[in-house]
């Protein structure tokens, strides 16, 4: 099987029947055959392991991990993980998918570059949700592929604090995949043999796994689709429906058994970006051997970050946690007072996700879902890859109503102000 390596792909789920079926449709329809898909289940009550095994009878390459007892995110990756021996590994969640032939093309590209981390950025797929009801669908513009240097990447996440939208992250979950070799390193260097070391999973391996290597390939071809559902952790978060609501409750509740870096005051974890790229840097750095390099990161831009994501993602009620948590990292630090100033300078702006419809930026082209009857993340896949083959010879009317669109959006993009934080400095100040 030389030319044939093993490709395990994990899917840890919980609650997810309906998109995960479509979901298992991308994996099914693969013409790659060593290929094994284990879907890690959290003690679902939805009927998603019922609905796993009806799968199961028709493609045997489908494996279920039946947990009755829920463990919580990181324990289902860390799990699900364990069981893969071989070959390359990457891990989708329960409303992502794979691209047509994507498994078979994904191995020829391992093969002929000889790389053992490979990642690429994947087309991306909205059901319809409250900001996008009629759902949404993007691809990535194809530039080229090209070897990314490991210190660059590194460096560059310690002046962006924004892990996801590096397009060059290679991470594997969703966006990557990696050859075994690279997870068993990571786990020969942690004191207690797991991979995962961070609250959440994904990100983190993009950053332990570009230590483990000088470069890793960057392909513009992509293998996999990023799907939205309304049970993604992160619209369930600013959500704030009854189910919404629990689901998150019962996520902060596993992340509380692992803090963030002692750097980051071992606060509890926290979902803005700009801390939980520092937590991945710091805890990858703290492992012994580890290769990785980077500078010292500055504390006041994580601050500085930190305050302009709370200000543009989240409403009211979830606001002081975060600010708390701000807090105890500012004074660890020693800049309460900086960041005093700059929470004193800052304003809070009224959060929306554009509804691009047909447009182009200039890293995606944005298609209307309903233009082309996409209708889940099956019918995307198939969607995504027909028009990487065709968008050659799409037509001018199609750039131009794009480009024409872009420019109303420009327009409509600028954030109207929603106030400032002198209620939360209010708080804070009186619980000194």
């Amino acid at each position: 099987m030389e030319n044939k390596p093993k490709v395990s792909l994990i899917i840890p789920v919980k609650d997810r029947k309906e998109y995960l079926y479509h979901t298992l449709r991308t994996c099914i329809a693969q013409d790659y055959q060593n290929f094994e898909i284990i879907v890690a289940d959290d003690a679902s009550t939805d009927g998603t392991k019922d609905m796993v095994r009806e799968l199961m009878k028709i493609d045997k390459r489908i494996t279920l991990i039946d947990r009755p007892t829920r463990v919580g995110m990181r324990d289902n990756f860390e799990d699900a993980l364990s069981r893969v021996k071989e070959g390359y590994v990457m891990a989708i969640g329960g409303d992502d998918g794979i691209l047509p032939n994507g498994i078979s093309r994904m191995v020829k590209t391992f093969l002929r570059t000889g790389t053992k981390l490979l990642t690429w950025c994947p087309p991306e797929y909205a059901y319809p949700i409250e900001c996008w009801p009629n759902g949404h669908f993007s691809i990535y513009r194809r530039k080229g592929s090209y070897w990314v240097d490991s210190y660059e990447y590194l460096k560059r996440q310690t002046k962006t604090l924004a892990y996801i939208n590096d397009k060059e992250c290679p991470m594997f979950y969703v966006k990557g995949a990696a050859h075994i070799s690279l997870v068993n390193a990571v786990r020969s260097r942690s004191q207690d043999g797991r991979f995962y070391s961070c609250p959440t999973p994904d990100g983190y391996s993009g950053i332990v796994l570009s230590g483990e290597v000088d470069k890793f390939y960057f392909s513009d071809e992509a293998y996999s689709i990023y799907g939205v559902s309304p049970s993604s952790q992160g619209i369930a978060y600013t959500k704030k429906d009854k189910k919404s609501v629990e689901s998150s409750n019962e996520f902060f509740k596993f992340s509380q058994s692992q803090s963030m870096h002692k750097v980051l005051a071992s606060q509890p974890y926290s979902p803005l970006l700009s801390l939980m790229t520092v937590d991945y840097l710091m805890t990858a750095k703290d492992l012994s051997g580890w290769k990785g390099d980077f500078p010292e990161i500055d504390f006041k831009e994580v601050i500085r970050k930190g305050i302009d994501e709370i200000a543009r993602s989240y409403d009211d009620e979830k606001i002081m946690r975060e600010l708390i948590i701000l807090e105890a990292i500012a004074k660890l630090h020693n800049l309460i007072d900086f960041y005093y100033e700059c929470l004193s300078n800052s304003k809070k702006y009224a959060f929306s996700r554009m509804d691009y419809k047909t447009a182009i930026t200039r890293e995606r082209l944005y298609i209307d879902v309903l233009s082309l009857g996409i209708h889940n993340i099956f019918d995307a896949s198939y969607a995504a890859h027909n028009i990487y083959a065709l968008k050659s010879s799409l037509g001018i009317k199609f750039y131009l109503k794009a480009f024409l669109h872009s420019i109303s959006i420009y327009h409509k993009k600028r954030s109207a102000v929603r106030g400032d934080f002198s209620k939360e400095l209010l708080k804070l100040k009186n619980k000194q």
